[in-house]
């Protein structure tokens, strides 16, 4: 009885260690290592899943003061700061789900938390690029400034994209799991898939692995349009709004398929005015509107869409533009002799 004991709270420890883990600013490079500890045994999964569930509990223990006080100095030490924050919760949640084993050896299985206890939001930086691990095992991957709600209940896996871009890797389970933005759902079947904004009334989908049905709800779509959910397949991306549910061309956005989730981009004949509108998306520091005859101009290759001082100069060297910063810390582009209508490019 003694060793069993002693598994479960070697297994509770090495769970919390890998949730703060992966809370912390080491967690991209530490995700392959962390998905074959997941993938070693599935108590592992059912221990991880319970932390976090107990830690979204633990988050309404601790007062503000007390994780403050003992994350300060922030200023001075933000990565040190981080992890004691994380510590405490997680001290605070360890505790809880000690008490909840110890009931549920006296009354039966703890149940799930309920959808007060488990919801949710995350929201990115401008420029920043955020993987989250859910409960249940599955992934988000927010792309920059976006923001995403999440309610997990016993029944239901529900999540709501309220600005920007995600990518969701869905975890198998009996519970359902769907995504909504604006008047569309989207249903989840283990798979992979995208959903983002193209303007306030319209949402695209984009799905890589698996399948998915998406829909609009009935009043979100105009007379004599068809709400039927529509499957989808992989490699196929579709737009959402009032007209419905409609096909797209898979390269529709400058950064198709999979490669968003790297800030090294490969784009394929892709418009300038396009290239320096996703790239605009990711600084603070914008590169301006071009004339028509730049914006027009096409390009092919892998760019860093993150910094745009070396955008606007790998632009300039395959263009023949002239770049100028401003004062009011924008970019511009303007036309030089020497034009290329069509560039093949690699960042240097």
């Amino acid at each position: 009885m003694l060793d069993e004991q002693e598994k479960r709270s070697a297994l509770r420890e090495e769970a919390a260690s890998w949730f703060a883990a992966m809370q912390g600013p080491d967690a991209q490079r530490r995700d392959p290592e962390f998905k074959a500890w997941l993938a070693a045994d599935p108590a592992h999964r059912t221990a991880y899943a319970r932390i976090a569930e107990v830690y979204s509990m633990g988050k309404s223990l601790v007062s503000p003061t007390k994780a403050e006080a003992t994350a300060a100095p922030t200023r001075r030490r933000p990565v040190f700061a981080l992890a004691a924050s994380v510590a405490v919760i997680l001290s605070v949640s360890v505790i809880a789900w000690m008490a909840a084993g110890d009931e549920s050896r006296r009354s039966g299985p703890a149940p799930l938390a309920d959808a007060g206890q488990n919801t949710a939001k995350f929201a990115s930086r401008v420029g920043q690029i955020r993987k989250i691990h859910l409960a249940d095992g599955s992934e988000i991957t927010l792309d920059t400034d976006s923001i995403v709600s999440m309610r997990f209940t016993p029944s239901l896996r529900s999540l709501r994209l309220e600005q920007g871009k995600a990518r969701f890797e869905v975890a198998h389970e009996k519970r359902p799991f769907t995504v909504s933005v604006g008047d569309t759902t989207v249903t989840a079947h283990g798979t992979v898939f995208d959903v983002g904004f193209r303007s306030d009334h319209s949402y695209f989908v984009r799905l890589l692995r698996g399948s998915v049905d998406v829909a609009q709800t009935e009043h979100g779509v105009s007379r004599n349009i068809s709400a039927k959910p529509r499957l989808l397949r992989p490699g196929q991306v579709v737009e959402a709004g009032e007209f419905g549910v409609r096909d797209l061309s898979a390269s529709f956005a400058p950064a198709a398929g999979e490669s968003w989730t790297s800030k090294m981009r490969q784009f394929d004949n892709v418009r300038v005015a396009d290239l320096i509108a996703e790239a605009n998306r990711y600084s603070r520091l914008q590169i301006g509107q071009p004339s028509a005859e730049i914006a027009n101009l096409r390009a092919s290759g892998t760019f860093a869409i993150d910094d745009p001082r070396r955008l606007a100069t790998n632009l300039s060297l395959l263009f023949g533009l002239t770049v100028a910063e401003t004062p009011d810390e924008s970019i511009t582009l303007t036309p030089s002799e020497t034009k290329i209508s069509h560039s093949e490019a690699a960042a240097p």
